[in-house]
């Protein structure tokens, strides 16, 4: 700067002077357009309000709509015969049942569109000026329905109620209000009918309505766009399109706007309810014809070795394989208490979870803010190690509700051990958010040493990467670990 001639330094001001005046007139041209976008936010709120008030008005019609026709078939209404006096007015013993129907005149309809030379489509629309083709009109029940496919996944329609987008999708011709489940399938090369997205139900409530897996509205688009999430490009490379053939098919059922139909019978049987789950639970608290024992903490546990064995892998390799304990009928439990154990084997005879603060009374003294999680955690190790998988997420739920800043490195590195995918990003979410409290422990300090990859995977996830980037970097991680040690012992 101080070798710079007075020339220079003039003409380095001019250009400050310059950038200023831009920035400032940038400044009042986003000032302008912060108005404009708070308007149309102001605008959303109102039209999601008014929707809102047509909907329930919709909602009331069709109320009294229904209500019109239970009094013109004598069910409802002031002269309804059903509530004439006549009747007695005190049932002593009453016994009834009644079935109701919902798609008692459900239409039902199947169609399959091919579209041959399909690599040609983009070009003709562009073209004939058209974003989307369309099937010929197919008709379920008495309404018309037509199938379009939009290569960009473009415009299918615009009116009062917004804007829809999307690629493959079902257009109903008719603005009644119909009931409509729909399920759309893809071909593949050399083989079957696919689903594409899951089966779905709808309301239509207005004239060129458009349903599909990828329909949208302005601002709201689905996790994947196009069919199972491919270009129009990708498409034409994919397993979907055969001799440039794409071959889509359509299943529908529509229900029109009816009173549903119940019919009362006059007589029924009683069935009693099930009670396998108290008679399994009543033979393991009393051994009756038990043929085996286990051994916990001091305290012999009798067992049928037929249940264990339909219920766990482990029990099944160890009764029945030649293992000590299939001669001698006799476990040892070593590494959990008896009231966990025993916990668990009412969940292997009955399928029954328990909840925590069964689990808690009779539990040994722990420090009371670590009470439920301390039970959740032994009851999730030796589900764990017996295979129990039902009540091993059960265990895992019941940890993701309790965490504390405390324990949370100890059940991380637990969570890595068993493989538990969902807690321990619910723990990796958590230190995340109470880094300052979590990252100064004596825990953290021993999870970074013992468990360098938890560390780097915490540092990666608190850095917003993506779940499957995530899980590449680690692994590469690791095999570069595995081969610098090979080479140091080489």
């Amino acid at each position: 700067m101080a070798t710079m001639t007075a020339e220079e330094l003039r003409a380095e001001i001019e250009a400050i002077k310059m950038r200023e005046q831009q920035e400032e007139a940038r400044v009042k041209r986003l000032q302008t357009e912060v108005s404009e976008a708070t308007e149309r936010q102001r605008l959303r709120r109102e039209l999601h309000q008014r929707r809102a008030r047509l909907n329930e008005k919709r909602s009331i019609s069709r109320t009294v709509a229904e209500y019109r026709q239970k009094i013109d078939a004598d069910q409802l209404g002031a002269y309804d015969l059903t509530h004439d006096s006549a009747l007695p007015n005190y049932v002593p013993v009453a016994r009834g049942e009644e079935n109701t129907r919902f798609a008692q005149r459900v239409a039902r309809g199947e169609y399959t569109w091919k579209l041959k030379q399909f690599s040609w489509l983009p070009t003709v629309l562009r073209q004939r000026e058209e974003t989307e083709v369309s099937s010929d009109h197919f008709q379920v029940g008495s309404y018309l329905f037509a199938f379009v496919y939009s290569p960009a996944a473009g415009l299918l329609s615009m009116s009062v109620d917004g804007a829809q987008y999307g690629s493959l999708a079902i257009c109903i011709q008719t603005d009644d209000v119909i009931a409509l489940r729909y399920s759309i399938y893809v071909k593949r090369r050399g083989g079957d009918y696919v689903q594409w997205g899951e089966t779905r139900d709808a309301v239509n409530e207005a004239a060129e309505s458009f349903y599909g897996p990828d329909v949208h509205s302005t601002g709201s688009p689905p996790a994947a766009v196009g069919i199972f999430g491919l270009t129009h490009e990708e498409l034409l490379q994919s397993e979907w399109v055969e001799d440039d053939t794409l071959t889509a098919k359509f299943v529908l059922e529509v229900r029109p706007n009816e009173a549903y139909l119940s019919e009362c019978l006059d007589q029924t049987v009683e069935v009693p309810a099930p009670t396998v789950d108290r008679d399994l639970r009543a033979l393991l608290d009393e051994g009756t014809c038990s043929d085996l024992q286990f051994r916990v903490q001091g305290e012999v546990i009798h067992a049928h070795s037929q249940v264990l064995c339909a219920r766990s892998e482990v029990f099944k390799l160890q009764l029945s394989s030649g293992m000590q304990e299939s001669v001698s009928k006799v476990i040892v439990i070593e590494d959990c208490d008896v009231t966990t154990f025993k916990s668990f084997l009412r969940f292997l005879y009955t399928d029954s979870l328990p909840t925590v603060e069964e689990l808690i009374e009779p539990a040994k003294p722990v420090r009371e803010g670590n009470r439920q999680s301390a039970v959740a955690h032994a009851l999730w190790a030796v589900s764990h190690k017996y295979q129990a998988t039902r009540l091993q997420r059960w265990c895992e739920a019941q940890l993701c509700e309790r965490l504390s800043i405390s324990e949370v490195c100890d059940i991380l590195c637990q969570a890595h051990v068993f493989e538990a995918k969902q807690l321990e990003n619910a723990c990796l979410s958590f230190i995340k958010d109470h880094a300052a409290e979590v990252l100064k422990l004596p825990a953290y300090a021993d999870l970074s040493s013992r468990w360098p990859e938890l560390a780097m995977k915490l540092h990666l996830f608190s850095s917003g990467l993506p779940e499957t980037d995530i899980a590449d970097i680690v692994q590469a991680s690791k095999l570069r670990r595995l081969e610098s040690g090979k080479e140091r012992a080489s």
